[in-house]
């Protein structure tokens, strides 16, 4: 009898040893299921056209959403794509210099005008002329000859600057233009759920103010606050364990990869399991993404040391 008493009081020993290692080795906590969300609006705003998807659906990268009115921007981009021409057709033409034509008919009027110069200087020494008759004869072969040679040498490289200076800024103000007409079609950043959504054909929305909310669902993490003096215990990478509510007998998994590095006051909406009044670090769990973990759920989490 003594021995049996003894065999159940050494087994009781050894349970009570094992389940106090156990409890030992991790440290419970409660926390909440987050997701990553995004604001998705557009830049420029303005009437909607067309609304692509309904709230709660399910959407890729890339997909359209919203489409807004383009005809008064479609205005502004064709006036715009004239002024490019318009400085295009001015750089080639300082390039390209004066046409053949041109300079042919500089140089015969400089000829010309220097035939006359030396007519009237023979005229000038028989004194038949005076000499401000012949003068105003020299200054117009001089001047013919300056101009024929100006148009002979082509556009000055100053001149070139300016026109491709002038048709790079037409061209960036187009650019600006383009890029406002892609912020008219609203896309999803990611892959997600819209989990907010409240539009309809003619309603009008604003630059820069969100309008729908994605859902990031594999974008999933547990937040934990841990008090200060179990801070120790827990390090990056540890294995974590947590179960939810709605699935109290099955169990999750997921990993520590965030530590706060300033400690804060104990969130209202957050119970630790105790010292609920101490201060605390926040964890972020990294788990899994699973059809049955939705954000906002309660979840006790465990990290294994």
């Amino acid at each position: 009898m003594l021995v049996a008493i003894l065999l159940a009081a050494s087994a009781a020993g050894a349970a009570y040893w094992l389940l106090s290692r156990r409890k030992s080795d991790e440290l419970a906590f409660s926390g909440t299921i987050e997701a990553r969300d995004a604001e998705v609006g557009s830049l420029v705003g303005g009437r909607i056209a067309a609304v692509e998807v309904d709230e709660g659906a399910t959407v890729k990268k890339g997909q359209v959403l919203v489409i807004l009115e383009s005809d008064l921007l479609d205005h502004q981009v064709l006036e715009q794509k004239g002024r490019v021409a318009q400085q295009q057709a001015n750089l080639d033409k300082t390039v390209n210099g004066p046409r053949r034509e041109e300079v042919a008919r500089a140089r015969a009027t400089w000829e010309n005008a220097e035939r006359e110069r030396r007519r009237l200087e023979a005229l000038l020494k028989e004194g038949v002329i005076g000499q401000d008759q012949y003068d105003t004869a020299a200054t117009t072969a001089r001047t013919s000859k300056e101009a024929f040679d100006e148009l002979n040498r082509g556009s000055r490289p100053e001149d070139i600057k300016q026109a491709r200076a002038s048709l790079e800024s037409e061209k960036s103000a187009l650019a600006y233009l383009l890029r406002q007409k892609e912020e008219l079609t609203v896309r999803a950043p990611a892959d997600g759920v819209i989990q907010s959504m409240d539009l309809r054909p003619g309603d009008l929305v604003v630059p820069n103010e969100g309008i729908i909310k994605i859902l990031e669902p594999k974008e999933i993490w547990v937040r934990v606050y841990v008090p200060e003096p179990q801070l120790g215990f827990v390090q990056r990478g540890a294995p974590v364990t947590f179960t939810v509510d709605t699935f109290p007998h099955r169990t999750f998994s997921g990993k520590v990869v965030e530590i706060r590095p300033q400690s804060e006051y104990t969130p209202r909406n957050i119970q630790t399991l105790d010292q609920r009044g101490d201060q605390v670090f926040g964890v972020k769990v990294a788990i899994e993404p699973a059809a049955e973990l939705k954000p906002g759920m309660a979840a006790l989490v465990r990290i294994h040391r």
